[in-house]
């Protein structure tokens, strides 16, 4: 059996991080979205499916409200 974290879905954005929602599989295995932010070099997993997912950045990065992380506290 393949385990799910070997088979990730791979949500591509232009940021490090952006928001995701889980609605789970087909017939049974559906669930109510699940709704969570995704950041780079940090896999999740669905609390309710086990569904993993990765964020591959296929842009610039940086954060999507225009700030970085390290500008934090300085707006």
């Amino acid at each position: 059996m393949l385990l799910l974290q070997e088979a990730p879905a791979v949500i591509e954005s232009y940021y490090n991080k952006r928001i995701v929602g889980c609605p789970g599989g087909e017939g049974e295995d559906e669930h109510d979205v699940v709704w969570f932010w995704l950041k780079k070099d940090e896999p999740h997993e669905c609390p309710v499916c086990s569904q993993y997912f990765v964020l591959k950045v296929i842009g610039d990065g940086g954060d999507p409200d225009g700030h970085d992380d390290e500008d934090e506290g300085h707006h």
